[in-house]
């Protein structure tokens, strides 16, 4: 069956992206109802979707019972659970193989004032005034309009006049300017559709740990500016769960430790000249789980910024070179 979600990345989508009979990226853009700020760092964007349609007596909807959710709601709910895993699977792996975060908002609430529709330096003296006196709301975060609720209704997947290429080599994608700054625009690299083949081939077992170590590094990436260690911790957590897989699978030494397993897995799917950076990686991991050695950026933001600086350059390569290995791990013939 086909759905239709709203999700969002951190950079515009402007053409369609379709991956087979699985899945398609939409711009909201096409229908031109969908509300848009020029202030958003939240881009929306639709994901259709193939799920099958089936209803689970999960945990969570027995407690709903027990708290007395309604018997129709409980119903339309057994088949959520089924329908999120694909959902954050597809988000996951795409954020993972691209430069670029690709998420949903989950229910929970904040408090916040809308922002202008136009520039603070475009407001006349009154709207500034009124600006003023905006008070706060509690908020919840959901991306909304009149007619969302018929747009999220379809049968096929939605014809798009333009679709992404998918051209560049992807050492070059990973590592020149992969940050935000440099990507206005929604980018995929070469053969991404090979690695989702890949990916989606693999038996369940096996398809299972990969989406778990795929799961930590989604995770790294969206805590990257807000929570800098634990984000390097589980981008290098996922590193480690890839190099086990690797080596059980490949290696010829299967009782290989931990760091071996580590620098292995690098050198092979990033390069091997040299182990000494990776051995970088490695060794601030182990300052963070053994010493609670944090960055700088975590103890005190406005403390000396040329370490900020190099502090945000290490966990910057360590989190593409994690995003490289993987998208390498995943071309490699099995």
């Amino acid at each position: 069956m086909l759905y239709r979600n709203v999700v969002f990345s951190n950079a515009p989508l402007l053409k369609g992206f379709c991956y087979k009979n699985i899945f398609q990226l939409v711009p909201v853009s096409l229908n031109g109802k969908a509300p848009m700020s020029r202030y958003a760092t939240h881009i929306p964007l639709f994901l259709e979707y193939e799920a099958e349609d089936k209803k689970e007596d999960s945990a969570i909807l027995s407690y709903l019972k027990e708290k007395g959710m309604n018997e129709d709601l409980l119903e339309k709910g057994r088949s959520v659970p089924s329908q999120e895993r694909v959902r954050r699977e597809i988000l996951t792996l795409l954020t993972c193989l691209t430069n670029f975060r690709f998420f949903s908002y989950y229910y929970s609430g904040c408090w916040a004032v809308q922002t202008p529709s136009i520039n603070n330096s475009d407001l006349k003296d009154k709207e500034l005034l009124q600006e003023e006196k905006e008070v706060s709301s509690w908020c919840i975060p959901i991306y909304t309009y009149p007619e969302l609720r018929n747009d999220l209704q379809i049968s096929a997947f939605t014809p798009c006049t333009e679709y992404y290429s998918c051209a560049e080599e992807a050492r070059t994608y990973f590592t020149v300017n992969p940050t935000i700054e440099n990507n206005l625009e929604v980018k995929f690299p070469a053969d991404i559709e090979f690695c989702m083949d890949r990916y989606f081939s693999l038996e369940e077992e096996l398809r299972i740990r990969t989406k778990h170590c795929m799961g930590l590094l989604a995770d790294g990436i969206a805590l990257f500016d807000t929570k800098r260690s634990v984000s390097l911790l589980a981008i290098i957590s996922s590193i480690e769960g890839m190099a086990k897989i690797d080596n059980n699978m490949y290696g010829e030494n299967k009782s290989l430790g931990t760091k071996k397993r580590f620098l292995r897995y690098l050198k092979r799917y990033v390069a091997g000249r040299s182990e000494d950076k990776y051995k970088t990686y490695y060794n601030k991991r182990c300052s963070i789980t053994h010493e609670g050695d944090l960055f700088l950026g975590d103890i005190d933001i406005f403390a000396d910024p040329q370490q900020q600086k190099e502090d945000w350059c290490l966990r910057l390569e360590i989190q593409q070179v994690a995003r490289l290995a993987l998208y390498n791990w995943l071309r490699r013939k099995m």
